[in-house]
């Protein structure tokens, strides 16, 4: 076959091949060279051109790449001819370049590995060229184009195969950095003038910017890494690059301080390549971090000290950084500073304190031994892990302690085996003399450090101690006055300790024998396990009950001595169960009777033999049918006396425990029974309490006949009613699980009889309930029921096959749709009894069908004059149709049918029914979340899309554009949708466009609709369309845009204050996206000019005109615009016509402010406020309000400027009398002192007299609660002020600190509001911030009171800012409950000048809680008076521990006794000595009256037990200081309260009269080294 001769004719020959010459690259190639030589490039280049098209096809419809590797095979065996022409032609700058562009286009958005190949060939391209000319043009255009990429430089983002390509390239050393830096100095000329060290720098941070995108970021940190390498083997040829590893760490660190989110991906995917490829890279990296103080951070940021936790981390584990030491100097290897570390762990940030820990915990094998430094670490911060607030927090240290307790189980087991062996090869020495045969020598690992016994019996014995220690630790988490958050930390914490096997191949399924024999022998463990089952917290009941579980049947059984006589756990589990039923039939309260059923449920799992569990069930079952009859009789009383929940919740716990073995016929039979009975007790309750819940207002409804019995109201009532109904569905719901079970014998199936009594009875619960709690629970019920009809035949093979229960309950659903009155907007249970049906995914009914009978419903029209609004099938059947897209089961399935309802939903938006209007508009609101999701927060919902991200695919739903247009088509824009109806349907629609972007079908026919909305004449219609509208212009030329708007609204000020606000958002939205609002851009400038020609037109409409200057007076917010510029425009503006409205006036103002703050004209911003103030408070307080941002670079640079600011601040408070101009103008000064403090301006301060004139004059005129919020945080500012620069002058200053401090605390009492203890806070963190030394001096110590107070407060943010203030004091930062011991333990006693009888005072009268006004035995009988109530009052301060309180304030007592030994003979250790020997006293008769304390007991509630613990603790605070005077003769009372104490501790020990933790106290444990106790 010849040659063709032109293009066309060779084009007509490759199309007439056979398909079996296109089979693969080589049968392509052999039919090339069979052709003449001539013709060969010119019929590669079209073979070329025919493969590549195909290739192409492939792409568009993600075929699986097999053209792919053909093309390139294709030209890689041309490269490989003979004939050098085709060799040429296949290395063509050409052909590389197209094939780059294709693989860049086609890796983006599919990554298919065949087009590594077109990588190879670039590579081929550039390197083996047969022309070195075009293999270097080749490399210059694609090192080009990749560099654009990554310098965001290119037209399209395609950074993900860029840098695949640019890491394929400096893998294969085709390109070098010398060639990066040449070509990025031609894409970006601004980085030519750089030193060399200064433009890698801005190269590599467009690298890191790329990380923050997840599928970029693995790319990006391999070409980061290939940057490292080759700068470090650069300096290390020549020197004089400058390049090293500490030029490297601040590199890194810059990075993270611009991005602090890329910290895990540096770690993952630089940190680790380095490591583990460049050892002595890495070892250089781990030394420049380790020299660097970690406390420190830089630039007020904790990233740094991030970044160099995480390498060492790294650096731990691969073996390179030794574990912590207190003297890291004499390491032989690099190793952590136990100092820095313990800073390190008490941090206030909580992913610095993580990471701290992690490295402590952190190791290269988990039987490498963990230092005593280490241990001497956990011990002391571990604590305040546990009480963090941050459940995140506490999760990643459970964690991290899982890890740490499977490295020293490890540890132990590899020292016990250690032991062994060399206890072995000692007793064959000394039995035969000689040593044994040399053994295989094993891998060197950890355990190979252990040299000798005597260094193995070292480990072990420091690593069981500590695991002793940890175990107690927890328990002691345990006791009744810890948080919630230490609760359920401390219990995960020891169900880990439990499952955490010894082994590295242990599963977490094991249990540690040791651990739980240690719980379970210890009757504290287990006290404080029972009493936890009656917890407030479900999650914290749970895990105890769990815990408990746990024990093996040998330890339950086996007698031990406690409680004055032989006894065994499951008889103190029996009295419990007793006790906690009695409490909860006492209170009704839920918890209690969770904890009551979950206690029986145990009971039944500690039961050794089926036939005990069966008849405890049956015992139960006894009891709760005298409830109900009860109830039936008299439901009333029964709500009152005998709540039937903790029954019904107790069968379910043992129903758990009995579905878990299988049993005999007879037993069977016995089970059948009792679920006959279950079912009997959950139906008659059911009807008992009917009435109560079907009522169209159940939380209102008292029956005339319940209204004379005595206690009982509407709640009472509500409550027993639901939780009846509640449990008893939880539990038919179970016992019909059991059907999902394996079939197999003995099995406790229910009868099938049962089985559809139960979906019937659901089934009349859902169709007639009115309580939205109580059918939420019988619908799950009901769901399960309906799901089940579908494994009937698995377990009732005789089941009756023409009986479709299913196909019945959905008749009954339809039947409810179509007679049900709708007396709301909802429909109450149907839409559940729909959902229910259509869970169980049957063929019969279908979801089709189902669907097509809901819409076909939905879709009948109705009028106004048809209806009275009762009787709507419409309505239920919409909401059924809402509730299947809500539906996480369904909505899958539902996906199909979007449009339809879309259709659906928007035709009932223009139904004449309100019902029906609204039940449309709440589908369509459904349909949008199914759309959008749900998981967003509020901000980013009404931020609106972003421009880039893709919120909705519009080809998955081809139907939704035309929807939306439909939506929009108003029937009378112009007339403002005075139709509600319209105004209904247009919302929606413009919804789905703000926040997921507009569809390219119809874009432009949409925005011309969303652009006719601006002229509306309701403003809100304008203000979503005008964002609405901000979705189309974000990748626009959006100045232009808003001009042609500005254009087409000519004279309306409809349309012209619509296309103001567009302009406003689309600035306000780049803002928010930091997106192209740079001052060089010029865009301000031409906006405002575009916005200048029609200022006329805008002064026509005093709205229009207010919202012409809000976009001017956000330039000058933003700072994208100078005020010069502004200026005429402005001063135009301010002589607008009188009157003018509120918005103008206020715009008015705030451009005055902007405009004062560019020419520093303070005096006329005063005299305007001043006139302002008189007529409009609310437009004073925003020009105050504004002041500060506008202002905050001339008060910094203007010494007059703050002067004068600070005596207009002084002004307004002293001649307003609104409260809500003072409260901010004194905000602001309070900001003002402040800074004026930090900089050190202090000559510019206010003077005494007018700082004493704000103070009075601030009381004298009424106050409200933010003027009240202001004044207490200034006043910390301006008492610094007068110890700083007025302190000489002021012989009161004492008294005034005092004064001030006493303000301080009574502010922090715990009754107050939030924003008050927040202020509060905030007053002592400027106070403390801003003093000079000597800090420690007797008239600060009720400040240094109210800050313990504030760091023990009950919100966190108000610790937060404690915590600072008190960092101030130690120069380090901690978290509140480390500074808190710190300042009253440490601070105080050893600071505080000769240890004042004040501080003793004051730390007695904390301990005592109040030591005069609150006796001993008036705390414990207050404390005893027990709140039965059904709905408890909850603590206002769940964070702060009683007992962790007494400790701190006790040591402080002890210790200023210490220090100053004449402090005994004070008034206040006498009446703290009379305190403790009168509450000591009360103690003994109360434990006398109470018997022997049992789980449940007298002090298991909290109070009880903290007024009992600080009476304990302070008997020992007054023996220690007796201890500590021994050479003075102990008085009457103190002989008293020691021979008190002795009796209460043997009457404890002897007669168990009180709780373990309690008795601990009593025989003196001295408190460990935690900082938190």
């Amino acid at each position: 076959m010849e040659g063709q001769s032109s293009d066309g004719s060779t084009d007509a020959l490759i199309s007439g091949l056979d398909s079996e010459i296109f089979e693969n690259a080589n049968t392509i190639s052999k039919w090339l060279l069979s052709q003449p030589e001539e013709t060969r490039p010119r019929l590669a280049e079209g073979l070329f051109q025919k493969l590549f098209q195909d290739a192409s096809q492939s792409r568009q419809y993600h075929g699986n790449g097999h053209a792919c590797v053909r093309l390139c095979s294709f030209v890689q065996q041309c490269f490989k001819s003979p004939d050098q022409a085709l060799k040429k032609w296949a290395t063509t700058e050409a052909l590389t370049l197209e094939l780059f562009l294709f693989y860049l286009e086609w890796y983006e958005h599919d990554p298919h590995r065949a087009l590594r190949l077109v990588l190879d060939v670039l590579v081929t391209a550039c390197t083996n060229n047969p022309c070195s000319e075009t293999g270097r043009s080749i490399k210059s255009r694609v090192l080009d184009i990749l560099v654009q990429i990554i310098t965001r430089k290119y037209s399209k983002q395609l950074t993900k195969s860029g840098l695949q390509c640019l890491e394929h390239l400096l893998s294969k050393r085709v390109i070098s950095l010398d060639d990066i830096v040449l070509t990025y100095k031609q894409v970006e000329p601004s980085v030519t003038s750089l030193p060399i060290l200064q433009l890698w720098k801005s190269f590599l941070f467009h690298l890191f910017s790329w990380m923050e995108i997840t599928y970029v970021c693995p790319l990006a940190g391999k070409c980061i890494v290939h940057v490292f390498r080759g700068l470090d083997s650069a300096t290390a040829l020549d020197p004089a690059t400058g390049f090293d590893v500490e030029v490297w760490r601040q590199w890194l660190q810059d990075a993270l301080f611009q991005n602090p989110d890329i910290l895990e991906d540096i770690k993952n995917y630089v940190l680790v390549a380095i490591f583990k490829t460049d050892k002595a890279a890495a070892l250089r990296l781990l030394q420049v971090f380790n020299k660097q103080q970690l406390s420190t951070n830089q630039q007020g940021s904790d990233q740094g000290i991030l970044l160099q936790l995480a390498t060492l981390e790294l650096g731990k584990k691969t073996g390179l950084v030794d574990e912590p030491t207190g003297q890291p100097e004499q390491s032989k290897h690099l190793a952590l500073d136990s100092k820095v570390l313990g800073t390190l762990l008490g941090h206030p940030s909580n992913s610095v304190r993580c990471s701290a820990l992690s490295l402590v915990v952190s190791s290269q094998a988990t039987t490498k031994p963990l230092s005593n430094d280490a241990f001497n670490l956990l011990r002391t911060y571990l604590a305040a892990f546990h009480a963090d607030y941050d459940a995140k927090v506490r999760n990643e240290v459970l964690g991290l302690t899982k890890n740490l307790l499977k490295r020293v189980k490890s540890i132990i087991t590899v020292a016990q085996r250690s032991l062994a062996e060399f206890a072995n090869k000692e007793s064959q020495l000394a039995a035969g003399g000689n040593a044994e045969p040399p053994l295989k020598k094993k891998k060197a690992g950890p355990e190979a450090a252990l040299r000798d016994s005597s260094e193995a019996q070292s480990v072990l014995t420091s690593h069981k101690i500590f695991l002793e220690w940890y175990v107690g630790f927890i328990r002691d988490e345990l006791i009744p006055t810890a948080s919630y958050q230490r609760h359920i930390t401390a219990v995960k914490a020891a169900l880990l300790a439990v499952r955490v096997g010894k082994h590295a191949a242990a599963t977490d399924d094991t249990v540690d024998e040791d651990v739980i024999q240690l719980v379970a022998n210890d009757s504290t463990w287990t006290r404080l396990l029972f009493d936890l089952l009656l917890d407030p917290f479900d999650d914290v009941r749970e895990a105890a009950s769990t815990l408990l579980s746990l024990i093996p049947q040998e330890l339950i059984t086996r007698p031990i001595d406690q409680y004055q006589k032989p006894t065994t756990l499951l008889d103190v589990l029996r009295n419990f169960c007793q006790r906690a039923s009695a409490l909860a039939d006492r209170t009704g309260r839920a918890d209690h009777g969770d904890g009551a059923a979950r206690a029986q449920g145990l009971m039944c799992s500690w039961l050794d033999s089926p036939h005990q569990q069966i008849q405890y069930l049956g015992d139960l079952l006894t009891g709760l049918d005298s409830k109900v009859r009860r109830a039936e009789v008299d439901l009333g009383h029964a709500a009152i006396e005998s709540p039937v929940h903790p029954d019904f919740a107790a069968i379910s716990y043992i129903w758990q425990v009995l579905t878990k073995q299988t049993y005999s016929e007879a037993e069977l039979k016995a089970l059948h029974q009792l679920q006959g009975q279950i079912f009997d007790a959950a139906q008659r309750i059911w009807l008992a309490v009917k009435h109560v819940l079907c009522d169209d207002s159940p939380e209102g409804h008292l029956p005339e006949e319940m209204e004379d019995i005595e206690g009982l109201d509407t709640k009472d009532l509500l409550s027993y009613s639901f939780r009846a109904v509640h449990e008893s569905s939880n539990l038919l719901r179970l016992i019909m699980g059991t059907l999902r079970l394996k079939t197999a014998a003995g099995v406790p199936y229910p009868p099938l009889e049962m089985f559809k009594m139960t979906g019937y009875l659901t089934f009349e619960q859902l169709a007639s309930l009115r309580h939205r709690g109580a059918f939420s629970t019988v619908s799950y019920t009901f769901t399960n029921c309906c799901q089940l009809t579908q494994n009937l035949k698995a377990v009732y093979p005789n089941a009756d096959e023409s009986d479709n229960l299913l196909r019945e309950w959905y008749k009954g659903a339809v039947e409810c749709i179509m007679t049900q009155a709708s007396t709301t907007r909802r429909s109450a249970g149907i839409p559940s009894l729909i959902a229910a049906v259509l869970s169980a995914n049957a063929s019969s009914p279908s979801f089709d069908e189902v669907y097509s009978n809901l819409e076909e419903i939905g879709k009948k029209p109705v009028t106004q004059a048809e209806t009275d609004g009762s009787n709507l099938p419409q309505v239920h059947a919409l909401n059924c149709l809402r509730e299947i897209f809500r539906n996480s089961l369904l909505s899958k399935r539902a996906e199909g049918y979007l449009a339809r309802t879309l259709n659906l939903a928007s035709t009932s938006l223009k139904s004449e029914v309100w019902a029906i209007r609204n039940c449309g508009l709440l589908l369509l609101r459904a349909l949008i979340d199914c759309l959008l999701g749900t998981g967003e927060s509020k901000a980013i919902i009404e931020s609106g899309w972003d421009g880039n991200s893709v919120r909705i695919s519009y080809n998955k739903y081809p139907e939704l554009p035309d929807i939306i247009l439909g939506l929009l088509q108003a029937d009378d824009v112009g007339e403002g949708l005075a139709n509600s109806a319209a105004a209904e349907a247009v919302f929606p629609a413009l919804d789905i466009i703000r926040r997921a972007g507009p569809p390219e079908e119809h874009r432009d026919e949409l925005r011309k609709r969303i652009e006719n909305y601006l002229g509306s004449k309701i403003w809100h219609v304008r203000e979503i369309a005008a964002r609405t509208l901000c979705s189309f212009l974000l990748g626009e030329d959006w100045v232009s845009e808003i001009g042609k708007l500005l254009e087409q609204a000519g004279t309306s000020s409809n349309r012209l204050h619509g296309a103001l606000l567009t302009a406003r958002f689309v600035i306000e939205r780049k803002s928010d996206l930091a997106n192209d609002l740079m001052p060089e851009n010029f865009w301000a400038e031409s906006l405002v000019a575009i916005l200048a020609t029609k200022s006329d037109v805008f002064g026509r409409c005093q709205e229009v005109e207010a919202a012409y200057l809000e976009i001017l007076n956000l330039l000058m917010k933003l700072q994208c615009l100078s005020a010069d510029k502004l200026a005429s425009t402005l001063n135009i503006s301010t002589k607008t016509r009188s009157p003018a409205s509120a918005l103008l006036e206020m715009e008015i103002a705030l451009g005055l402010v902007h405009e004062s703050a560019s020419s520093g004209d303070v005096a006329g911003l005063r005299s305007y406020l001043v006139a302002v103030l008189a007529k409009d408070v609310n437009i004073a307080s925003r020009m105050l309000e504004a002041i500060p941002t506008a202002f905050s670079q001339a008060q910094n640079d203007s010494s007059s400027v703050r002067s004068e600011l600070c005596q207009l601040y002084l002004d307004v408070c002293g001649t307003s009398p609104a409260p809500e101009a003072r409260a901010a103008s004194l905000t602001n000064l309070g900001a003002l002192m402040s800074s004026m403090l930090s900089g050190g301006h202090i000559a510019e301060l206010p003077s005494l007299s007018q700082l004493d004139t704000l103070w009075s004059d601030l009381t004298k005129s009424s106050i409200n609660p933010e003027l009240s919020w202001a004044i207490t945080e200034a006043s910390g500012t301006i008492m610094a002020v007068l110890v700083s620069h007025h302190k000489t002058n002021l012989p009161d200053l004492d008294q005034r600190l005092r004064s001030w401090g006493a303000l301080i605390s009574d502010s922090l009492d715990v009754d107050n509001s939030f924003d008050t203890r927040h202020a509060a806070a905030s007053s002592l963190h400027a106070f403390f911030s801003h003093i000079p030394q000597p800090l420690y001096q007797e008239s600060y110590l009720p400040a240094f009171a109210a800050l313990y107070t504030a760091l023990t407060d009950d919100d966190d943010e108000v610790r937060e800012v404690a915590a600072l203030a008190a960092s101030r004091l130690t120069g380090e930062p901690a978290t509140a409950n480390i500074a808190a011991k710190h300042l009253i333990v440490s601070q105080l006693p050893h600071e505080l000048t000769n240890n004042t009888p004040e501080l003793f005072a004051l730390a007695i009268t904390r301990l005592t809680d109040g030591l005069e006004t609150n006796p001993a035995e008036s705390q414990l009988g207050k404390a005893l008076d027990f709140d039965d109530s059904l709905f408890a009052a909850e603590e206002q301060n769940l964070f702060v521990d009683e007992i962790r309180e007494t400790k701190n304030w006790r040591w402080a007592a002890v210790a200023a006794v210490g220090r100053n030994d004449a402090l005994i003979k004070t008034a206040a250790f006498t009446a703290w000595k009379l305190w403790t020997k009168m509450g000591l006293g009360a103690l003994i008769s109360i434990m006398e009256e109470k018997g022997t304390d049992e789980p449940l007991g007298w002090t298991s509630d909290q109070h009880v037990f903290a007024a009992v613990a600080r009476i304990v603790l302070s008997a020992g605070g007054v023996m220690a200081v007796m201890r500590g005077e021994e050479g003075d003769k102990s008085d009457e009372v103190e002989e008293e309260i020691k021979q008190l104490l002795g009796r209460v501790r043997d009457m404890s020990q002897q007669g168990k009269m009180l709780h373990g933790s309690l008795e601990g106290l009593l025989l003196g444990e001295q408190d460990g080294g935690a900082l938190v106790g």
